[in-house]
Order: C-alpha cells, then structure tokens, then sequence
C-alpha cells in the first residue's frame, strides 16, 4: 500500500510573510495562517466556469466553488500553484493568467487563509479529475451571483467571499 505524500504549505503570519512550514493536513488543527489560489475562468461568452466539489470530499461536498482552488505548497507563488492546479484538475495548460488580486479570510477555527485571484480564459476540452470534482459548469456571472444570495448553502465559504469582490466585476 502506498502512502500518499503529505502537501507541505508555508505558514504566513497576518501581513503574508512566510514565517515557517507546516503540513496540509494540520493547518486547522494548529490554526496555521495559509495561502490558497483561485482562478476564475471565462469563456468566449463572458460565462465563468463553476466546479461542483465530488460528493466524496471530507470538507464542502458537493458545493460549487471557483473553476479552480489550489492550496500553495512551500516555496511556490500563487500563479504556479493555480497553474499546477488546473492541469490537475481539469487538464488545462492555461498560457495567461491576469492577477485579481489577493484578499484574506478568516476560517471558523481562528486561522486565516490569504487568496490569491485570477482570471483567465478558455474555450477548449476540460477533463474533470472525478475523484476531486463531481461536475463542472458555465454561467453567466449575474445568475451566479443571484444564486450565491439566494442559496448561499450551495457554495463553498471561500467561494462566497470571492465572488462578490471579484466576480461582480466581471458581472
């Protein structure tokens, strides 16, 4: 049986600075500030893909959240990770990103993440990995954002932290 191996992140004191490591696994546990990505990804018809998190997932099963999430691992910027991350995910080779922005979220257990926002654009085959997504989906921003006031049940937190703030102006 082989043992998976463990995501080292950089934990990142309240300004985003690096100040030591810790491992994926524990960063609720020892309330570790952290760095994650977002990308949100538009199609020719200005609609921004949505992932549906696989209904298997021990955190927000079955919500829909950013076309793609990405914890980023030691030493890598937020660029490389989401760009890592949608290779993974959805099979993308992404050539441009643009930077959003950065904004930080408190979790429930007294930690922050720090996420790092970006657009870019696609119209080509996605492959969805299923043992991480369950479906993915094109719509057009202003529904999303109706639905995220209307059923904020069906999103993950950090999706509804991001989607007023960055996708309202692409709306």
């Amino acid at each position: 049986m082989s043992q998976r191996r463990q995501q080292v992140l950089d934990r990142v004191d309240g300004g985003d600075r690096v100040v030591g490591r810790v491992l994926r696994q524990d960063v609720f546990r020892e309330k570790a500030n952290f760095r994650v990505a977002h990308l949100l990804l538009f199609n020719k018809r200005s609609q921004v893909l949505l992932q549906r998190l696989a209904f298997s997932r021990k955190r927000h099963a079955g919500r829909w959240g950013s076309s793609v999430a990405a914890y980023v691992s030691a030493g890598e910027d937020y660029s490389d990770a989401i760009l890592r991350r949608a290779k993974q995910e959805l099979g993308l080779e992404i050539d441009s990103l643009t930077p959003l922005g950065t904004t930080r979220m408190e979790e429930q257990n007294g930690c922050s993440k720090f996420i790092g926002v970006f657009s870019a654009n696609w119209d080509g085959e996605i492959r969805i990995d299923q043992s991480h997504i369950s479906q993915v989906q094109f719509a057009d921003p202003c529904d999303v954002l109706r639905e995220c006031q209307a059923e904020p049940s069906k999103f993950t937190p950090t999706f509804l932290h991001l989607a007023g703030r960055y996708l309202g102006s692409t709306a």
